[in-house]
């Protein structure tokens, strides 16, 4: 289990988590779903080492050897979606590529730029990326946005077959569906 306890942060004199605890399955899909603002993408980002909380502890993980996808693609405009991938594939891996592609069911666009791609395989590209990495745990800030259903059930298939945790943010009913756990919140603050 990865365990949250006490956690209290807040952005300024806004409180977002108020000694909030909760754990979470270390294996399978586990889906944070709450209203936007409630407070999902801070815990990710503490889970991830990205952000500290004032008081609170986090146990059950190693932020060194956690993946992350942020809400926005973060995509290079200069890098092509072949260059994406293979940027954080080691040397050894790079013969990956095209299993990455296929994962993302972008097989046929590595030689496109993020201006040709639409908005949802911008975020599949993303989301490639990010499971290319590897790691210990995937943290995805609502990796399905843009993306629809039916591509989206194949995919978090395909997540699950990677054999790691994923822990992700969405209040989408299809990407919940898919989940082995789907944890409701509410606020903020988070108590």
């Amino acid at each position: 289990m990865i365990k949250l306890q006490n956690l209290t942060l807040r952005y300024g004199n806004k409180l977002v988590l108020d000694r909030f605890s909760l754990e979470i399955p270390a294996h399978g899909l586990t889906a944070l779903s709450g209203p936007s603002g409630c407070g999902k993408t801070t815990l990710l980002r503490v889970m991830a080492g990205l952000e500290t909380p004032e008081a609170g502890t986090v146990d059950g993980l190693s932020p060194a050897r956690t993946a992350f996808l942020f809400q926005e693609d973060r995509l290079l405009p200069w890098r092509t979606v072949d260059q994406h991938i293979t940027d954080v594939l080691p040397r050894q891996r790079r013969g990956e590529l095209a299993d990455w592609l296929a994962f993302a069911e972008l097989s046929g666009e590595g030689d496109a730029y993020p201006t040709a791609l639409s908005g949802g395989m911008a975020r599949r590209l993303a989301l490639a990326r990010c499971a290319a990495l590897g790691g210990d745990l995937l943290l995805l800030d609502e990796p399905f946005a843009g993306v629809d259903p039916e591509r989206t059930a194949r995919i978090m298939a395909r997540l699950r077959d990677l054999g790691v945790p994923v822990v992700l943010t969405s209040h989408q009913a299809p990407v919940l569906a898919e989940c082995d756990c789907v944890i409701g919140l509410d606020g903020p603050p988070l108590n």
